[in-house]
């Protein structure tokens, strides 16, 4: 006999752990105790970290202070309070001798946290007569019962049918050096670290293509794994992630509301423009007591500077003053979603064209003690950061190695570097039409989904449900995570995540009680 599930989340990983917790508790509130079937299908063994967070080296650090680190969307120090109930005999395993609600923890620790979060809610959602069943494999299409109105789940051990469906794929992975793929040497996704420290030679030279956040866990792991051959980190502009402020605002920053966004459209106009949403920044900055220093905002490098220059820079400024436009930046995490909604088209597309690349490297921050490792290892000669990325190719023979070619600002003249070992650190991609994954082309083939010029799939905003071929939505799948990107925009933070799985978890329950006759 065919059994439905009332809910199919695919995918197990942080995004798809929040979104039942928070669905588990609002049930629970609801006072809804009625036989629910959800089927999560997750292939790896754990529900709960995902790859973020998953088992690795305790040099993969947080980019959020633990005091701010949750799966619920409105008790962000969930995760802190875990931790002190764990105590200590936890926190040694990851060397904490002392915990600290502005440390920036190991994303194994909280890898962990989730985990327990995941053990949690299925517990609490069997007294209230939910039934969760983890499905332990790989869903590789999608598609739609017209007559019944359910959805079909194609996946290695047959077809699956449920009432709805949240997916909660995670990342697809980067594009770049496909034809390096299996080539001895070429690592194309970074992660674990802990594969790279065991299979990459101490002494051996590395190139890390990109210069992002993966990169510096890359280069962190791998020195402080006690690597010291030569170590090349290259990208097109050789930025670094800006680095998060030692130093508190002297005023906590309160992230805007919905209703302080939706004013600045001015009468008459199609909507947003990139001044209109600077000029309220400006005036937060304002309220918060700073002014614009557009130097330390940008931070481009000077001229003859390098991007350890830069680097050194940014600790300097993080070490000794509040970056209070940084706290600003993040506050925005609150509504971001509804700034990008407003913006016009040609405003989206000059904002892509102009600021996106700049936007991503200073609003994404790591942690002044990683900073500091970094610029040790360049200071002592273990690193080189490199601007002018030109390209990455496979040596002649299959043992020997890469050739990594670096243009000079001019773009003309270019260095080489004979490298053993390739690391892509370009990180994760969100163009769904070049994709392979099998949900993705199966969703597209059908119909079901259409692409976002600006990342992952079309999606209505106020429901995140696709929207399929023909314009219409599809009631029944809805989609959180980074494939929801070009809908929300920054949909690669855990804390917009869970919000955004908030409001879906609410829809749903609303529903149901609706249908109980609540």
């Amino acid at each position: 006999m065919k059994i439905v599930s009332d809910l199919a989340i695919v995918g197990g990983g942080s995004t798809a752990t929040s979104f039942i917790a928070q669905l588990i508790a609002l049930l629970e509130q609801a006072g809804i105790n009625s036989p629910l079937h959800v089927r999560v299908f997750e292939p790896l063994s754990r529900v709960g970290p995902g790859e973020p967070y998953a088992e690795d080296l305790p040099t993969n650090l947080l980019n959020v202070p633990a005091g701010k680190m949750s799966a619920y969307a409105e008790d962000r120090e969930h995760f802190f309070k875990w931790l002190k109930v764990k105590g200590p005999s936890t926190w040694q395993r990851y060397g904490i001798t002392e915990i600290d609600p502005t440390a920036f923890l190991p994303r194994p620790l909280f890898g962990e946290y989730l985990g327990d979060v995941w053990a949690d809610l299925n517990a609490r959602a069997a007294q209230i007569g939910i039934g969760i069943h983890q499905v332990r494999t790989r869903v590789n299409s999608v598609d739609l019962d017209t007559e019944e109105g359910t959805v079909l789940l194609g996946t290695d051990v047959g077809v699956y049918v449920a009432h709805r469906v949240v997916l909660c794929n995670g990342n697809l992975p980067s594009t770049a050096f496909a034809g390096l793929s299996g080539r001895p040497g070429y690592f194309h996704n970074p992660y674990p670290v802990t594969t790279l420290a065991s299979q990459i030679g101490r002494n051996a030279s590395v190139a890390v293509i990109g210069t992002s956040l993966s990169a510096v866990d890359v280069i962190v792991a791998l020195k402080e794994s006690g690597h010291t051959g030569f170590m090349l980190a290259a990208s097109r502009n050789g930025r670094l992630p800006s680095v998060r402020s030692a130093v508190s605002p002297p005023t906590p920053i309160s992230p805007p509301c919905v209703e302080d966004i939706i004013p600045l459209v001015k009468a008459g106009k199609d909507g947003l423009t990139l001044e209109d949403v600077f000029g309220f920044l400006k005036g937060r900055l304002a309220q918060a007591g700073s002014t614009v220093d557009l130097d330390d905002i940008v931070g481009y490098a000077r001229p003859g500077e390098e991007p350890v220059d830069v680097l050194i820079r940014e600790i300097s400024a993080s070490a000794s003053r509040p970056r209070v436009w940084q706290s600003v930046a993040i506050s925005l995490n609150n509504t971001i979603e509804h700034v990008w909604r407003l913006l016009s088209e040609k405003e989206r597309q000059r904002f892509y064209a102009e600021w996106r690349s700049l936007w991503m490297a200073r609003r994404s921050t790591f942690p002044m003690s990683n900073a500091l490792k970094i610029k040790r290892y360049a200071e002592t000669g273990l690193l080189h950061i490199s601007a002018g990325f030109q390209q990455c190719v496979a040596r002649q023979g299959a043992a020997d190695g890469f050739e990594v070619r670096i243009c000079d600002a001019s773009g003309q003249a270019h260095s080489s570097y004979l490298i053993d070992y390739v690391v892509n650190a370009t990180g994760l991609s969100t163009n769904v039409v070049t994709s392979d994954d099998p949900i993705v082309q199966s969703l597209l083939t059908k119909g079901l989904a259409v692409s976002n010029p600006y990342g992952g799939f079309q999606l209505d905003f106020d429901s995140g449900c696709l929207i399929d071929a023909k314009g219409a939505i599809v009631e029944n799948i809805s989609l959180i995570g980074s494939l929801a990107g070009g809908t929300y925009f920054w949909t690669t933070s855990l804390d917009v995540n869970a919000r955004l799985a908030l409001d879906q978890a609410r829809r749903i329950v609303g529903k149901l009680t609706a249908a109980c006759g609540g």
